[in-house]
């Protein structure tokens, strides 16, 4: 972190900044915790002299759209409408703003902050978001990564649900007329029959459809 004096806190006499934070998490991952990013931005605010007034959060939020984060949208419409009364707002890293396969998707939601004179810092990068040549190349590096790790994500999680399909497990819904939806482990050695609602809670589980 190359933002702030070594020394703990904010210059002296400097006044304190009103800040927001955005979190989120699309899965239940502990390396990016709801409660990870707040402590780290916690950390980095008494640092640079921010007080945290306003919190946006979309736990359980994948990164590749923003249809369905509530949180995001929420921050855009309050920076736009005028109703943010902060000047900052802390995201953790660039992939928590978002792994958007296009990554001047991630830049235009940030441009329309900037442009409502509200920054962005990402607390747990190893740059200064300060519009810097330096800065915005290492930036577009981080988003693109963020975007290729989402798309080996995607293709992963495809090839091994086909997989699974072609050895008879079922990919998913309900089951067919007259079927029930039996749960079986790694060897495929049956545990439970599934009630209406009730899904697998191990990855290495499958389910396979029976009389």
């Amino acid at each position: 972190m190359n933002k702030g004096a070594a020394t703990g806190g904010p210059p002296s006499g400097r006044r304190r900044i009103r800040a927001a934070q955005y979190l989120r998490m699309s899965t239940d991952r502990q390396t990016y915790s709801i409660e990870n990013q707040r402590d780290a931005i916690e950390v980095y605010a008494d640092l640079m002299g921010y007080d945290i007034v306003a919190t946006y959060e979309d736990a359980g939020r994948s990164g590749l759209n923003i249809e369905r984060r509530p949180g995001l949208r929420r921050l855009l419409e309050d920076v736009e409408n005028g109703q943010a009364d902060f000047e900052t707002v802390v995201v953790y890293d660039v992939s928590r703003w978002g792994r958007f396969q296009n990554i001047d998707e991630s830049a235009s939601y940030e441009y329309r902050c900037q442009m409502a004179g509200v920054r962005i810092e990402y607390c747990a990068e190893q740059f200064a978001n300060d519009g810097s040549v330096g800065s915005d190349v290492l930036k577009a590096i981080k988003r693109s990564m963020a975007a290729e790790l989402s798309r080996m994500l995607s293709q992963k999680t495809f090839i091994g649900q086909t997989r699974a399909v072609k050895m008879g497990f079922r990919g998913g819904g309900y089951a067919g007329y007259g079927l029930r939806r039996l749960l079986v482990d790694a060897a495929g050695k049956p545990k439970a029959v599934l009630k209406r609602n009730e899904w697998k809670a191990l990855a290495s589980d499958r389910v396979i459809l029976v009389p």
